[in-house]
């Protein structure tokens, strides 16, 4: 299995992951020449699909939680959302069997290195968001010790964190180009939004409300929307600011194109101790795949591989299936072990090379 963009689609590929838009299933895994799709696909704002081919079989893409689990959160989440900003009543049993189904799925979780890419529309971003960011973060307290009741606060939160921003004028929430500096000031209300609104749910704890108004604060006091430092953030607001920006980083968003896992991860070591918890981002990077299983990279000696197993002592150095030369035409495919062959390195990873 592999992550491919619609434009790589080809007739030999068959679908690995079920496709669904706003909640429908719109495809099946195992459909065949789904490359006849492609068209619709792009215009419902899906980019990427999970595919399997002869180049990748038997590549398998651990994920945290399971897609039922990932589709029922955003549809609750959605219908959440939409509650409170209509003011009217919210149901919040629906809620506490997300935050349940979540939280059982990352204790039942085998503890593999994770790569999640949540396949859906672009007008969907913030609930895929929203769940993966969640996930992310509820692996960092599995991994801390967390209790499963402190799990289920964390989940809570980080499921609504950005309810703010619906609530935000579409045009300048979505807009591609750059924000001038009175639209970004205004974006930066979604936290002050998002957290009065949850006020209204008596049923959600307070530490879990707090983590929409705080997710985007940061270590040195440059965050917003107060400015808060270090020492006065509850760990939930410095877990959850982690997971946000990793998430947000490998996504597509209208105004840039996703970050590889391997630049994303180096951001968070960059600013960590200015901008996030270094002990955090230590945690965090320990259970992320840096080069994700089933993506193309570029070796050292300049062949092309895709990602097949990670060595988890070294994550730097996976398993790779090498499947074209220096120039991009196919050979015959064989594997190699980096952390075995240390002469080899990765140069370049999750790119798209037409034709493969």
């Amino acid at each position: 299995m592999r992550l491919v963009s619609i434009s790589m689609l080809k007739p030999d590929m068959i679908l690995a992951k079920p496709i669904y838009y706003r909640d429908c299933l719109i495809l099946k895994d195992g459909q065949n020449n789904i490359d006849r799709f492609a068209n619709n696909l792009r215009n419902m704002g899906i980019d990427y699909v999970y595919v399997e081919d002869s180049k990748s079989y038997g590549i398998e893409i651990p994920d945290a939680i399971s897609e039922e689990t990932r589709v029922s959160c955003k549809r609750i989440i959605r219908q959440t959302i939409t509650d409170l900003s209509n003011n009217t009543t919210v149901d919040m049993s629906c809620m506490s069997e997300a935050v349940q189904n979540i939280v059982n799925d990352i204790l039942m979780n085998p503890d593999v290195q994770i790569s999640l890419n949540d396949i859906g529309a672009a007008d969907e971003y913030t609930f895929s968001h929203s769940v993966s960011t969640t996930v992310y973060a509820l692996l960092i307290a599995k991994r801390l010790g967390y209790s499963s009741l402190l799990m289920e606060k964390l989940a809570a939160g980080t499921l609504l964190h950005d309810m703010g921003k619906v609530l935000l004028d579409k045009n300048i929430l979505f807009k591609e180009g750059k924000l001038t500096d009175e639209e970004f000031e205004y974006v930066k209300q979604h936290t002050t939004y998002g957290y009065n609104a949850l006020k209204k749910c008596t049923n959600i704890t307070e530490l879990s409300k707090i983590i929409s108004l705080y997710h985007h604060e940061r270590m040195d006091g440059t965050g917003y929307p107060y400015g808060t430092p270090a020492g006065e953030l509850h760990e939930f607001a410095r877990i959850v600011a982690i997971a946000d920006v990793y998430d947000a980083l490998t996504s597509d968003r209208c105004y840039r194109k996703k970050w590889s896992a391997n630049k994303a991860a180096n951001y968070l070591i960059e600013f960590s101790d200015t901008k996030f918890d270094t002990s955090l981002v230590a945690t965090f990077i320990q259970l992320i795949a840096i080069y994700p299983n089933g993506s193309m990279v570029r070796l050292s000696d300049q062949k092309l591989g895709i990602v097949k197993e990670q060595n988890r002592s070294l994550p730097l150095r996976p398993i790779v299936r090498v499947i074209a030369d220096e120039k991009g035409r196919e050979i015959d495919m064989y594997e190699i072990d980096l952390m075995k062959d240390l002469s080899i390195t990765i140069i370049e990873s999750e790119i798209e090379i037409e034709g493969n």
